[in-house]
This record gives C-alpha cells, structure tokens and sequence, in this order.
C-alpha cells in the first residue's frame, strides 16, 4: 500500500471513530453515523486483513528466494559432478585406447617378425 493511500485510510478511520464518539456522546445515532462506524470498523478489519497478506507474502517470497538458491546449488553440484564423470569416462576411454594400442602394436611387431622368419626360410627353401 503506498503511503498516501495508508494515509488517506486513517484519516478516514480517525474521522469515522470521532464521529461515532460524537454521536455517540450525543446519543443521537442516525443511520449515517450507523454507516459510518460500520464502515471504519470493516475498514480496520480490512487493514489488518491487508497487513497479514502483506506478510504472509513477504514470507513466501524469502521461501522462494531461499528455494531457488538451494536449487541452484544443488544444479550447481550435479553440473560438476558430471563434469568430473566426462573427465573420467573420456581418461578411462584413453586408456583403453592406449592398452588395445599397444596390444597392436606388440602383435604386429610380432607378425612382421613372424613374416621375415618366414620369408627367410622361403628364400632358404629356394636357394636348394
């Protein structure tokens, strides 16, 4: 509520309670003045409605604030944690690569030695 609006409604309520009092004092009570304290007693009531909404807002608006930054911290964590797995998937990927590699490796060095032994005892087999 801005402030001349919260202004404005307890000069209205200040005038509604003296004229009940007046009238009151008077012991004349008319309809209007009737009307009158009815209407700043529901006016009261209804700031006071309005006060609770208000921070009952205000309430939720800190839950939602405090929720949504434990959220992203959570999201925060779970992006590194996947960032390490991918590290970890991509290193075990290596390794593997590297250890069938070299598997390869040593059984084609072998092969080609396998193939010159043999080539020899070709060669050997021809020149009888």
């Amino acid at each position: 509520m801005r402030p001349i609006e919260h202004n404005m409604l307890v000069v209205a309520v200040v005038v509604g309670l003296l004229l009940g009092l007046g009238s009151s004092c008077r012991q004349e009570t008319t309809p209007e003045a009737k009307q009158a304290r009815l209407i700043a007693a529901e006016s009261v009531q209804i700031r006071r409605q309005l006060a609770d909404c208000e921070g009952e807002m205000q309430r939720l608006r800190a839950r939602h604030a405090e929720e949504i930054e434990r959220r992203e911290g959570q999201l925060a964590a779970c992006q590194k944690r996947i960032e390490a797995l991918e590290r970890d998937l991509q290193d075990g990927i290596a390794r593997q690569v590297g250890s069938v590699m070299a598997a390869v490796m040593d059984e084609n060095a072998r092969l080609r030695r396998e193939i010159e032994t043999l080539r020899a005892e070709i060669e050997a087999i021809k020149g009888r």
